[in-house]
């Protein structure tokens, strides 16, 4: 697509991934309270579907609460052909994983501006065409470009190292698998 947002030429079985995603949130666990669920965790984690949700930075007091690298470990009830396309890629991109999660942007919703430490690899399980990522600064000027990535099957490598933002401007949710590097 661009530098920011680029489409791999690793697709998958979308419908096989939409429907683990699916017996996860019927039997085992919700989204709520942070939209997220969490494929790996840190060893001994109590609460392994919840353990990489959120942030790794106390903003607050501006301190590291974790790195990618210490998300080691596949929750034992980790849908297999989600992790087998997940290891798939790892493989082929040349890296191992930290947090793993489904992410949910619900209707009107969004991220506000932020940088990550890593690019994230983002399969589109589904959409809508107004839930789109935002890139912000360039050479310190105030500009944002919006795009949008399709349910099509592919992942897609999107450098947040970048400042960027995410909103879903539609009226239905939108629902991410999101990868995180180990760099």
């Amino acid at each position: 697509m661009n530098g920011f947002i680029s489409k791999l030429d690793q697709s998958v079985d979308l419908s096989r991934v939409i429907n683990e995603i699916r017996s996860l949130l019927d039997f085992k666990i919700g989204w709520e309270p942070e939209n997220q669920i969490g494929l790996r965790h840190r060893a001994g984690s109590e609460h392994p579907w919840k353990d990489s949700v959120g942030g790794l930075w106390e903003r607050e007091r501006n301190v590291r609460m974790a790195s990618e690298s210490d998300f080691s470990v596949w929750h034992q009830d980790c849908p297999t052909y989600t992790k087998q396309v997940l290891e798939e890629l790892a493989a082929k991109e040349k890296i191992n994983w930290g947090r793993v999660r489904f992410m949910r942007s619900l209707p009107k919703t969004g991220l506000s501006m932020h940088t990550d430490d890593e690019p994230r690899y983002h399969l589109v399980l589904w959409t809508n065409p107004s839930a789109i990522f935002g890139e912000c600064y360039k050479n310190n000027v105030i500009r944002s470009i919006c795009y949008h990535i399709p349910a099509d099957s592919y992942w897609y490598k999107v450098d947040t190292t970048r400042e960027h933002f995410v909103y879903n401007g539609g009226w239905s949710p939108r629902v991410h698998l999101v990868a995180c590097p180990c760099i």
